[in-house]
């Protein structure tokens, strides 16, 4: 079963619910589901908007899993951390797990 269909399923909405909520025609969305095509950006944007899940989710990303089962437990800080790590560069992020490395190292329980 695909991301995407398992998050109409989950939002409770039926397959010509979808099409006729978002003008995409129901083959096309049935393609979708069943992976004979992939859909645009914009069409993606648009479900994961409609299904009330992230793009990364839509996608079958597993961070975006990982990221799900541990919400309930990440603290404020950690979703700053988080907030930060996303908003830099690739090399950005790169630096900053060094750092998170070396003060986990200096700081970290024993």
């Amino acid at each position: 079963m695909s991301s995407i269909k398992d998050a109409r399923i989950k939002s409770g909405l039926k397959q010509r619910e979808v099409s006729a909520l978002t003008r995409i025609p129901l083959g096309t969305l049935r393609r979708w589901e069943q992976g004979v095509n992939e859909p645009p950006i914009e069409s993606i944007i648009q479900l994961a908007d409609l299904y009330g899940v992230s793009t990364d989710e839509l996608l079958g990303s597993s961070f975006a899993s990982v990221m799900e089962y541990d919400s309930s437990r990440i603290t404020e800080d950690e979703r700053g951390l988080l907030d930060l790590y996303r908003k830099c560069t690739k090399q950005g992020r790169e630096y900053l797990m060094q750092v998170a490395e070396v003060t986990a190292g200096l700081f970290g329980a024993k």
